[in-house]
């Protein structure tokens, strides 16, 4: 089953002193890209963290949150200088400028950088219990993560399914059209031969050789057989677990070539070339849109 590369997850840890909260963002990426943002008191467990998302994600940019509060809450310290500079300010409006009225400490108090939360110190006890519960409150973010990347994964294979049974369609039908093509040169070299050379004897052998010859430079069974083959494996993929995107995406470049291929050699299929390269067209189509599926599959 693929998972998506995008998805939301959080988890909560709580004890009678401490309120933990995790939130994990994912989207998607070329490799596994690590982002914390932890509050400084808990920067030793990065680390740590980094390896629990190792063991759960294996693609993606994941961007994870982490916040920490105490029961006892520490409250808030005074930015003085700040504070007394903007009084001083005032003083000056009024003795210079005669511009007088009553101060609003609540107005002051709102100023930017004026009021600070103060730093939790925590102690190397509480820091091993916190560890505890940041890893349980990790661990629930990861789940949930997991669980919208499932579904989302779900849906994006289901899509890639239909673009792949399209494929199919159109590869049977190349594979249809491109039938008894040794008769069908030989038809038409004769037919052009006893146009030119009405009055000189055709040797068969030697017209047999020549239509093999066509038929062989316009020959599509091979591509048609490898992209039999590549849906084939898609397929599997696509059940399977892993890296599945970057497999995905090298075989859709497989396909695009044999696609490529078959309009190429589809010039002397003579009146079947229109159903041929319509269904050509159509698979480069749908391979294209399926690429654009799987940038986002993990």
């Amino acid at each position: 089953m693929i998972h998506s590369m995008t998805g939301y997850g959080r988890g909560q840890w709580q004890e009678e002193s401490w309120l933990c909260r995790v939130e994990v963002k994912s989207v998607n990426h070329r490799y596994l890209d690590i982002q914390n943002r932890l509050p400084s008191e808990l920067s030793s467990l990065d680390g740590k963290i980094r390896k629990w998302i190792q063991k759960r994600i294996r693609r993606g940019r994941i961007d994870l949150f982490l916040k920490i509060e105490r029961g006892d809450d520490p409250g808030f310290s005074l930015n003085r200088p700040l504070f007394e500079g903007y009084l001083d300010t005032l003083k000056l409006l009024e003795r210079d400028y005669s511009i007088g009225g009553n101060v609003d400490p609540g107005q002051l108090l709102r100023m930017p950088g004026m009021l600070a939360r103060e730093s939790v110190a925590i102690s190397d006890e509480q820091l091993a219990v916190l560890e505890v519960g940041v890893a349980s409150a990790v661990a629930q973010a990861l789940s949930d993560l997991e669980t919208m990347r499932r579904a989302e994964g779900q849906a994006l294979g289901a899509e890639i399914r239909r673009r792949l049974d399209a494929i199919q369609t159109e590869v049977q039908t190349i594979e249809t059209q491109s039938e008894g093509l040794l008769e069908l040169h030989r038809e038409r070299l004769k037919t052009r031969m006893e146009t030119i050379l009405s009055d000189v004897d055709i040797d068969p052998a030697r017209l047999l050789q020549e239509a093999a010859h066509q038929a062989d430079r316009g020959d599509i069974r091979e591509e048609v057989s490898r992209l039999i083959s590549h849906g084939a494996q898609c397929r599997a993929l696509l059940s399977g677990s892993g890296e599945v995107g970057k497999k995905m995406d090298f075989m859709m470049q497989e396909m695009n070539r044999e696609a490529n291929t078959i309009l190429s050699k589809n010039a002397g299929l003579a009146d079947r070339r229109l159903e041929i390269t319509n269904a050509a067209i159509t698979i480069k189509t749908e391979i294209e849109k399926i690429r654009e599926q799987i940038q986002n599959v993990e």
